[in-house]
């Protein structure tokens, strides 16, 4: 089914999607870790990938992306529009097995060492690719059909190695520090979004990434994370500007697809039929690190003591919604903590995330003045944690 059936084939699955709108959701999938996948499992993935390759589905989003690429980057749509579009992807999936969904990329686990990832290993997505040609996973030996015929490419930013990414206790903090979708997208848009992008390099360092099957997993991730900002009070938080300046709310349409924003903010609900492993509505835990990423040697109280071990002032600054009580066996000491305390969290030293580069910057129109504040808060905040010799499980 090559372009004029997508046509058809699209119309179909818009009036069935909006008859689904209407009615509420008939089948919620869940969204896992890939990681967490069994080889039977991640062979259904599979499956559908290769069956919308052949339909030329892939092609189809690649020129969507490409097209709209300005509408959904450096502005405030970021958020709805990709999960959108995510979920566009997702229904056309579950054409091919009504139980298909997208897996999320827990890249903030993998942060410190990203080529090491299982994620990269021919089990599931693939490696590096040789003379920028991926060879190996999923994808391998794919010839993508956008923007012309081309092998699917990967070129990572330090040759067969890749720059750190942004961990998961900078994330952490992004999420609790901004109230409002304008500084929280931001924040991660010019952090983990463009990291993991540039380190991949390849397609997915172009407008039409999405050839890659890792631009899915990605966004996912970034979508879980909204999703999790979302539970902490922030669930119809809607605000900013689009490309033009135009005052954002959740009445104001979707780029492409002309539907209200508050269509794609509410998970489990309305068209947006899916959730994410490991969501809930404990209040005691919603807060924990723990439940934005987990460590796969730790358990989830190791992968929280440490940041109760900062001094206050620290936990003040970058994790103002951290319980005042420190956990047992990390309490702190005199307005500070022992440095025995956090090091009972076996790990290492933060590293400095890979900057957005010129190019990057200049390829989606970002003000280089925002990206470097944010690129520059990074580094304090690697700075001001390895100072008091937190260690990183992660």
């Amino acid at each position: 089914m090559k372009l004029g059936g997508i046509l058809g084939y699209f119309a179909a699955c818009l009036f069935l999607g909006l008859t689904e709108a209407q009615s509420g959701c008939s089948n919620v999938v869940v969204r896992r870790d890939i990681a967490s996948l069994s080889p039977q499992e991640w062979g259904r993935v599979a499956n559908v990938l290769q069956r919308m390759k052949q339909d030329g589905w892939f092609e189809y989003y690649a020129n969507i992306h490409n097209r709209e690429f300005s509408n959904i980057h450096g502005n405030d749509n970021f958020f709805p529009w990709h999960r959108r579009f995510l979920r566009d992807f997702e229904e056309v999936g579950q054409r091919y097995d009504k139980g298909f969904a997208v897996p999320y990329w827990d890249e903030l686990r993998d942060s410190h060492n990203p080529a090491s990832s299982v994620v990269l290993s021919s089990r599931f997505i693939g490696g590096n690719g040789f003379g920028s040609c991926v060879k190996d996973g999923v994808q391998g030996n794919w010839t993508m059909g956008f923007p012309n015929n081309h092998c699917l490419a990967r070129s990572f930013d330090r040759g067969s190695q890749m720059q750190p990414w942004y961990g998961p206790e900078y994330i952490f903090s992004v999420m609790q520090r901004y109230n409002d979708m304008h500084n929280f997208r931001e924040h991660i848009e010019y952090s983990l979004h463009g990291s993991v992008h540039l380190g991949m390099g390849g397609d997915m360092s172009t407008f039409w990434s999405t050839n890659d099957f890792a631009f899915w997993l990605h966004h996912a991730n970034l979508d879980r994370l909204w999703d999790q900002w979302q539970s902490w009070g922030h669930g119809n938080t809607m605000d900013g500007r689009d490309r033009n300046g135009t005052a954002l709310s959740l009445g104001s349409s979707l780029p492409h697809y002309g539907e209200p924003i508050s269509t794609a903010m509410y998970v489990g609900s309305g068209r947006m039929c899916f959730q994410y492993a490991g969501g809930g509505t404990n209040k005691r835990i919603l807060r924990a690190m723990s439940r934005v990423t987990q460590p796969l040697l730790s358990t989830a109280g190791e992968a929280d003591a440490g940041l109760h071990a900062l001094p206050e002032a620290l936990r003040r600054k970058w994790f103002p919604l951290l319980e005042s009580n420190v956990p047992a066996g990390s309490a702190p000491m005199n307005g500070t903590r022992s440095i025995q305390s956090v090091s009972r969290v076996s790990g290492k030293p933060l590293p400095y995330p890979g900057p957005l580069t010129d190019m990057w910057v200049a390829m989606h129109g970002f003000d280089r003045a925002i990206v470097s504040r944010i690129m520059a808060e990074s580094r304090q905040f690697v700075d001001e944690l390895n100072m008091a010799k937190y260690l990183s499980p992660y």
